[in-house]
This record gives C-alpha cells, structure tokens and sequence, in this order.
C-alpha cells in the first residue's frame, strides 16, 4: 500500500550560512562612525581592491531589535491526494531582542534573547490557521502553539562564536516551566524529558541560526567567492548543499560603508533511490535552486538586511507490493531578517 511522503524541508538547512555580520548599537558621539573600518577594510597588495574581514564586532551592553520571517509553500500531488495538487502556505514572523552581556577574551559573544511576539498564518485549501502571541483567544489554547506561547517574554542566553556560530543556547528554566504548566501538572519526568527534547536548544538554536551566520576565516577580497559546503536530508535522500558566496562591492552610503554580499545554492543529490518500511522511493526527476542577497553596514557592525529564497521540486516513483504510482512534491522557502533598530 503506497503511503503519503511528506516533504519536508527546514528552512536553515539550505541557505543558512549567508556570511553576515553583528550589528551593535552607535557609539556615543560618532553618529555611528568610528575606525572600525579601518580594522576591517584593507586593500589588498595583489590586485588593489578592498578586503574585508567578516566577523563579529560587538561590545558588553550594545542591543539589537529583529524580525524574521520565514514563508513555506508546500505542493503534493499523489494518490493520497487524489491526483489532485495541494499546496499549503505557511507564514511565521518572529519579533525578538538581544542584549550582549559578555564577549570573553576569544571573542565568544553571550547574549540575552527574548521574543517579543510571533505571528504565524497556515493556509491549505479551504482552511486556515492564525496564531497572534499578543492575543488571547482559542487558537492559542492549541497545544501545537504552546511552544511559542512558552517563549514569549521569557528571556534565555546564547553564545556565539566568532565566526557566527551559535555554540550553545542555555537558560531555558522559565519557558520549561511555563509548558509544563500549560500541559498539566500531572507530567512524568519521562514526559518532561520528551518535552525538552522535542523542542529545547536545538529548536531555538535552529531559528537564531538563521540570523547569526557563519563567516569565513580569511579576509575576502571585491569580486572574489568562496563556498561552504554542507549536508542535510531531504526525504529519504541525502543531499549535498554547494552555498557559493560573492563579495559584490563595497560602497559609501550616507557616510557608512555598505558590504554587498550574493549567494547562490547549488544542490546535489547523492542518492535517487531508498526504501522506507517496505516502499521503494526513486527519484525521476528534480529541480533545485537557491539565491540570497544581504547589505552589511560596516561602519556599524550591522547586518542591515537579508533575503534568501530556495525552490525544491522533485518528481517520485512509488513502489510497494507490486504497486506503483508517482508523486511530484515541492516547497519554496524565503527568509528575511530585518534590523530593526
């Protein structure tokens, strides 16, 4: 019996190491100039042209103000739904502050987070879902919200390393306890532990890591790429992600000095053939694509604004039992992560 696949993509897995840069409050008196640049933006000895060093540059009580906004569109057309093609839309917008509280002697960066609010809008077909933090009704009694509800207004810490990698997310107390409270009083420890699991620092890190990217180690020259190469799972299938980066430019705005940065994703699978619980899954045909654009304010230390966009379609030969039949499944991500202040 030929069952329902289910594509399922998340979003950091393909296109989240756009190279960006912190950005931290202006300094009193510069208007938000200082010699930052100065340290960053060399000229390079070979072909003349400025060098930039990404990384983070922050200081113990600079603060940030976020939005994030991830949209999903899934398709499937399939026997599970008769043929007929469904598409789902999904819409989450996440409000979020930080405050760094520590940068030690190696550059690891701590930071307070809290979120502000979250807005999520699901529609498939006929039905639709919306789900406001800041409003108290029905829809947030549903037990698939009461992981947002939990964070809302609880603050955790993170730290970062240099290079824009989240290496821990700790302090989660409060949020464990406002969920636990939603689900019952009469929870297990064995219940409690599944909780964590399920949605803890790995769910978190997952989303912030969308803002905090990863920056190469060596200083990048104008017009010249590099690439960061990683794996994730697609179905049943393992993929290849080739995250190809440029350096556009370079420009002066309003007295600020603007890093222009393109991406573009190149997805390789490394197998077109699996089996699951019986059924033999083959991949007929697929069309990948991934591109990004991101401004970074250097004079600030600012990643000012962000937009990637992926597009995953794959046509599927199902075959169990001596069945068969096909599926042609997609999703279209787009993130964009908005400075705020």
């Amino acid at each position: 019996m030929l069952k329902s696949l289910a594509l399922k993509l998340i979003t950091s897995g393909m296109l989240i190491y756009m190279v960006g840069i912190s950005c931290g409050d202006k300094k009193d008196g510069t208007n938000g100039k200082d010699d930052k640049t100065s340290d960053l933006i060399k000229k390079d000895s070979i072909s003349g042209k400025d060098m930039v060093q990404l990384k983070y540059v922050v200081k113990k009580g600079d603060k940030f103000a976020y939005r994030m906004l991830a949209k999903t569109s899934n398709m499937e057309k399939s026997p599970a739904t008769e043929d007929k093609e469904i598409k789902q839309d999904n819409e989450i917008n996440y409000y979020y502050t930080k405050e760094v509280t520590d940068v030690d002697g190696s550059g690891i960066i701590s930071c307070k987070v809290n979120f502000d609010s979250i807005t999520i809008s699901s529609q498939m077909v006929e039905q639709s879902i919306k789900y406001n933090s800041n409003v108290n009704d029905s829809i947030k009694q549903n037990p698939a919200f009461m992981q947002y509800n939990a964070v809302i207004n609880n603050p955790f810490f993170i730290r970062v390393k240099s290079n824009g990698e989240i290496s821990e997310v700790y302090g989660l107390e409060k949020i464990y306890e406002h969920l636990f409270k939603s689900l019952g009083d009469t929870l297990k420890e064995e219940d409690k532990q599944t909780i964590k699991e399920s949605f803890g620092e790995e769910s978190i890190k997952e989303i912030l890591q969308q803002e905090y990217q990863t920056c190469p180690a060596e200083p990048v020259v104008v017009d010249s790429s590099w690439i960061k190469s990683y794996t994730t799972a697609v179905l049943f299938f393992e993929v290849l992600n080739n995250a190809k980066y440029t350096l556009k430019s370079i420009e002066d705005k309003d007295g600020q000095k603007i890093a222009n940065i393109e991406a573009v994703l190149n997805v390789e699978f490394k197998n077109k053939e699996a089996k699951e619980r019986g059924m033999k899954v083959s991949i007929q045909d697929s069309e990948t694509s991934g591109s990004g654009k991101i401004s970074v304010n250097l004079s600030r230390g600012c990643v000012s604004s962000k937009e990637t966009t992926t597009t995953l379609r794959l046509d599927l030969k199902l075959s169990a039992g001596g069945q068969s039949a096909n599926s042609v499944q997609g999703v279209t991500t787009n993130l964009t992560v908005t400075l705020l202040n």
